[in-house]
């Protein structure tokens, strides 16, 4: 899938997600075709997440230097992408097996911690955007691990393992 499809894939995703947000309640698929829509939706939030990660993780494991600027771009947005999260899960797909998903049922069982944890990405997202816009390298690194920890707490309980 491309960049300009995963955009369009999401800005479409936020406005289901927004109606049925203001609905408050998880919807169930009711066909394997609306399963494969929100999944895909999905991913495509987590494709973007993954690539504006990469060079976050490469500075963390110390192969590249700490790019504040860069870190600013990229952490400012992972938390407005982090923020969608909990609106891509609005549509329970469990059940709906065509379409390779990482997703546990927990994130179903339990929306308030999923929701919790989207929101801690979105936190330590925020706070490394502004380490970065200090330009304080060692700053920049310290804020960086936050990401980390929170895209692993939720990885822990809501993916399956790879």
């Amino acid at each position: 899938m491309n960049r300009l499809t995963r955009i369009g894939t999401v800005a479409a995703l936020a406005a289901v997600s927004t109606l049925a947000a203001s609905q408050g309640a998880v919807t169930k698929a009711a066909s394997q075709a609306e399963a494969d829509k929100a999944i895909n939706a999905r991913q495509a939030i987590f494709k973007d997440l993954k690539d504006l990660n990469a060079p976050i993780g490469e500075m963390l494991r110390r192969q590249k230097p700490i790019d504040p600027a860069l870190v600013a771009t990229n952490a400012a947005k992972i938390a407005e992408l982090g923020a969608k999260i909990p609106a891509a899960y609005l549509v329970d797909t469990r059940g709906f097996t065509a379409t390779k998903t990482g997703a546990l049922d927990g994130i179903w069982a339990s929306q308030a911690d999923f929701k919790v944890k989207s929101d801690a990405l979105v936190t330590a997202a925020n706070a490394a955007a502004e380490a970065g816009k200090s330009g304080d390298a060692a700053a920049t690194q310290r804020a960086l691990t936050g990401i980390g920890r929170a895209c692993g707490g939720c990885h822990d309980a809501y993916r399956q393992k790879e």
